[in-house]
């Protein structure tokens, strides 16, 4: 207990302190980003498709805390990767997608909707992928691949070497997907090593083409979202944590996601000792949010509903009136929210989360201390 309360004080503090680099000149001079939804700056709102109706994010309330008007990111303002952005000193990494064709100071191959497994092999399970655009991990590394001759121009062996990879989070579609497709939390949970393996072998591909400091992300609490809450409610207390969350899907997928996923960040760190792999977490500061959020400015009687929703108690999800269609409205105060539309959080909630990732403790080693030496 007094961990989690020296780690909510830490992370209650920092905000104020704000997130900046303080010396002369940070190690990386660009950030090179994969994931889905959770880094996804743009690229989603860009893929040209006459047969998708427009996407609910490309409209307000979308980006209406920090920028004003959508851009494609799903929250109300930035996202993690925003911050860590901001905290080296760099611009916020433009899409892949984007008209930016600049990418010396970083590129985002990140997608909403992304998969850890590849498409193919996701379809042989039968199972309803929606929307009909689906990307996957493997996609966005051949992305990087085509890329990568120009972002090394010039550069020689050591292109990468100021580079910070981010990579992640990949899984929570996955699971999103078999749980959303009637398939039981067990038979989901059956599906964790190969998802986990999938993200380390993508994380040994980036090695293995010249990345030198990787940031690796876990996946948030599945079980604690609102738009899961509503579709997988149950009429048995029973099946819920103290949280609120669902218990089952926590210890079965969440949770074993995470402890697999550490223990493959580990034997990687072993086999490839030249390389530094950051393991960043959004699972236990979103607890820590849950457990106490009074400590970080959040509204204790709404940390599982959506800021920007309709349907009301208990989670103001309604998937027929997603944020963004007309007449939904966004809460008063995001600003005191932790949860943005169902699926995502806040701009408020990701702050926190990237001053955990950046001066820890919710990154080993914290990137702060990468930079730093």
């Amino acid at each position: 207990m007094r961990t989690l309360h020296t780690a909510i004080l830490v992370l209650f503090i920092l905000p104020c302190l704000g997130t900046g680099y303080s010396g002369s000149q940070s190690r990386f001079t660009s950030i090179v980003s994969f994931g889905d939804s959770y880094a996804d700056t743009g690229n989603l709102v860009r893929w040209a498709d006459p047969v998708l109706p427009p996407l609910p994010f490309s409209n307000l309330p979308y980006g209406q805390t920090f920028f004003g008007h959508p851009t494609g990111r799903i929250s109300d303002g930035r996202l993690v990767l925003d911050f860590i952005a901001d905290a080296l000193g760099l611009p916020f990494v433009p899409p892949y997608l984007g008209n930016e064709k600049n990418f010396t100071a970083g590129v985002n191959f990140a997608v909403a909707g992304a998969l850890a497994l590849n498409l193919t092999y996701l379809q042989g399970q039968n199972l309803t992928l929606s929307p009909p655009i689906r990307h996957s991990l493997d996609d966005q590394l051949v992305w990087f691949q085509k890329l990568k001759p120009s972002l090394c121009s010039g550069q020689g062996a050591n292109c990468f070497g100021s580079t910070l990879f981010v990579m992640g989070e990949f899984g929570g579609n996955d699971y999103l997907s078999f749980l959303l497709s009637n398939r039981t939390v067990e038979q989901t949970g059956a599906y964790v090593p190969i998802i986990v393996d999938s993200i380390s072998r993508g994380v040994e591909r980036l090695i293995q083409r010249g990345a030198k400091h990787i940031v690796v992300v876990d996946i948030f609490p599945v079980g604690c979202l609102p738009g899961v809450l509503t579709v997988l409610a149950s009429t048995d207390k029973a099946d819920y944590d103290r949280h609120g969350c669902l218990a089952g899907v926590e210890r079965l997928v969440s949770r074993y996601h995470n402890s697999l996923l550490r223990r493959r960040i580990k034997a990687l760190r072993s086999k490839y000792p030249h390389a530094m792999i950051i393991s960043a977490e959004y699972y236990r500061p979103f607890i820590a949010f849950l457990h106490e959020p009074s400590h970080f400015g959040l509204n204790r009687s709404t940390t599982l509903f959506s800021c920007c929703g309709a349907g009301g108690p208990p989670y103001n999800f309604n998937s027929s009136s997603a944020c963004g269609q007309p007449g939904v409205m966004a809460c008063a105060r995001p600003s005191e929210a932790l949860q943005w539309d169902g699926f995502h959080l806040t701009d408020a909630a990701n702050r926190l989360i990237a001053n955990g990732w950046f001066h820890g403790p919710y990154a080993d080693p914290p990137i702060m201390h990468v930079v730093a030496h």
